[in-house]
């Protein structure tokens, strides 16, 4: 990947292209490699060439509980604010899969801006823009995790939950259709517990084992995954199929307290041909804070399933 290729070097002629590029470090990341940590001074720009970083703070080291920021793919950079400021990082980076960096350190970054003072303009001309989308996807889900928070205070029965949540990911995301799986707890099984999108009904006779599909792959990654063309993704491969699947999906499992609960498949957007990074991060903060509520609703309901059963087993 050259700079001309990152949105950040877009305007830059040849001859800045290639002085910011004869001082580009190249960084390669193994599986779960830290990039930097929290609270390290920030002396760098960071470029995702290849693979995918995740950003994250730490809320408890002793339990290890993070709270996932963001998801960076190729093309897109981080520590763009450290090279202004030079503050510490206020978040950490890790790779989510093997990946490579390019790296230009903040002395070589400001050296090369006095030498081209119109390069400069043009840079923070691309850093406004690049900060008013982040801020303008940020909005958007605020608005989407207001709106799941107060669907959650309401405490409505376990059916009107699962599909709200489903339909407000569905909205946040562009997703044309959106299916949520269940963890039976006495079979073990996922079985689809609602659908929600044209067509999709039929989906809901739907149980697999809980290592089976899209779903189950989920859940044994233990993370979001966004699937850019279902015939031709690493995800894919060998993966077992149950007639749901479509080209571009973001599978998120639902997690709480080590317990998977299930599992959330969304579909199609509808306004562009793929699910970018900012959906599979919405995605992500919708299952996070709609996990332990849909844990308390799953298992009231299935209390009150067993009473009414329990009943039903003494009068007779």
């Amino acid at each position: 990947m050259n700079l001309k290729d990152i949105e950040l070097f877009k305007d830059f002629n040849a001859e800045e292209l290639q002085r910011f590029e004869g001082v580009a470090e190249e960084i390669v990341l193994n599986l779960g490699e830290m990039l930097f940590e929290e609270g390290e001074p920030g002396d760098a720009l960071y470029i995702v060439e290849q693979g995918a970083v995740r950003i994250f703070k730490t809320l408890d080291r002793t339990t290890g509980e993070e709270k996932s920021l963001a998801l960076l793919e190729p093309g897109t950079y981080l520590g763009e604010m450290t090279l202004i400021d030079g503050t510490p990082r206020s978040a950490s980076a890790r790779a989510e899969i093997p990946s490579r960096i390019l790296r230009i350190t903040r002395d070589n970054f400001l050296r090369l801006l006095r030498e081209y003072p119109q390069a400069a303009i043009r840079l923070f001309v691309s850093f406004m823009r690049v900060m008013s989308q982040r801020l303008r996807q940020t909005n958007e889900e605020l608005v989407v995790m207001y709106q799941i928070g107060r669907l959650i205070g309401a405490a409505p029965p376990t059916g009107e939950l699962v599909r709200g949540v489903l339909e407000r990911a569905m909205a946040g995301t562009g997703a044309a259709w959106g299916v949520f799986f269940r963890v039976n707890d006495i079979t073990g099984n996922l079985e689809a517990a609602e659908a929600v999108g044209k067509g999709f009904e039929s989906v809901l006779d739907l149980k697999t084992k809980l290592d089976q599909g899209l779903a189950g792959l989920c859940l044994k990654e233990g993370q979001a995954l966004k699937i850019d063309d279902s015939e031709d993704d690493i995800w894919m491969e060998n993966l077992q199929r149950f007639g749901y699947e479509r080209k571009a999906m973001i599978a998120a499992p639902l997690i709480y307290r080590d317990t998977p609960i299930g599992a959330l498949i969304l579909g199609e957007p509808q306004n562009a041909p793929e699910f970018n990074s900012a959906n599979l991060n919405l995605v992500e903060a919708v299952t996070s804070e709609a996990a332990a509520a849909l844990e308390a609703s799953l298992m009231q309901a299935d209390a009150a399933s067993r009473e009414k059963h329990d009943r039903h087993f003494f009068r007779f």
